[in-house]
């Protein structure tokens, strides 16, 4: 099934609709990253054989050895 982004997102909106629209999709994509991070990593890690971007190298502060 195709769906074209345009029949998703008419054009026919208000200025304040498409605010509060822009608004709700920005929080939604944030809230799916936070809550879908380690699937995502675990995604990349498995299927992408390339070095990861540093924002999904796993860093430490506390030293493996005490």
């Amino acid at each position: 099934m195709n769906i074209k982004l345009s029949d998703l997102l008419p054009e026919e909106i208000s200025d304040e609709t498409a605010y509060h629209l822009v608004n709700f999709m920005i929080h939604l994509a944030a809230e799916l990253d936070i809550h879908y991070f380690a699937q995502m990593k675990r995604h990349i890690n498995n299927n992408m054989p390339v070095d990861l971007p540093d924002f999904l190298q796993h860093k430490n502060d506390i030293e493996d050895s005490f």
